[in-house]
């Protein structure tokens, strides 16, 4: 089928790589930066910003968002689907993903990650490279899972929330909406929105704009 990428930077390239890797047919990038536009990301050409997606020789694509930020992926996401617009998820093959598991619209996952039996993923999620999401998981919509997470079984991680690379979440945890995660961070108790924590056990050290 034929695919557009929304976002041509850093993100992008991983999820072209993913998309290439599972044979799909990608037509370009969308992106929202006008000095990207005519260029090319590893062959393939940025076609233009989201006034594109009316554009006769795409309109049948499907879309998937490669953006880090997860309220910009977020709003990005409502603008496709208030357009009508299909999404494709990008799952690495060397992903080991339960069949019990549930995944939502718009997905990235990474190479190497390990999801198991009767977890949930939302839509415009990003789990990267190494992730483990064990049993019974719930990432809600618009999360980031950074790469090398590892995550107990039952956590709930709810929408917009960040977790940093190589953060470890103990069980049946939840990590609130909007919450970060910092990057080597042990969770051992709930993370309360809007809030930031980092270190051994991770205690928060200020709060996010709500």
């Amino acid at each position: 089928m034929n695919v557009i990428i929304y976002g041509s930077g850093e993100q992008g390239r991983i999820v072209l790589d993913i998309l290439q890797q599972t044979g799909e047919d990608i037509i370009g990038f969308i992106d929202d930066n006008k000095m990207s536009h005519g260029k090319k990301v590893n062959g393939v050409p940025v076609l233009g910003g989201f006034e594109f997606i009316t554009d006769s020789r795409i309109m049948n694509s499907k879309y998937i968002i490669a953006i880090g930020d997860n309220s910009k992926r977020a709003q990005k996401y409502l603008d496709l689907e208030h357009s009508k617009k299909e999404f494709i998820n990008a799952i690495h093959p060397s992903a080991i993903i339960s069949k019990n598991t549930n995944i939502g619209k718009g997905v990235v996952i990474a190479p190497n990650c390990t999801i198991n039996t009767d977890a949930v993923i939302g839509n415009n999620v990003i789990i990267n490279t190494g992730a483990i999401i064990e049993h019974d998981n719930i990432i809600e919509d618009n999360t980031h899972i950074a790469p090398g997470v590892c995550m107990a079984g039952g956590v709930r991680v709810k929408s917009k929330a960040t977790i940093g690379i190589g953060a470890i979440i103990l069980d049946d945890l939840t990590i609130g909406e909007n919450a970060t995660v910092g990057a080597g961070a042990v969770v051992t108790r709930n993370v309360p929105d809007n809030t930031i924590v980092v270190g051994i056990p991770a205690k928060i050290i200020k709060y996010n704009d709500q």
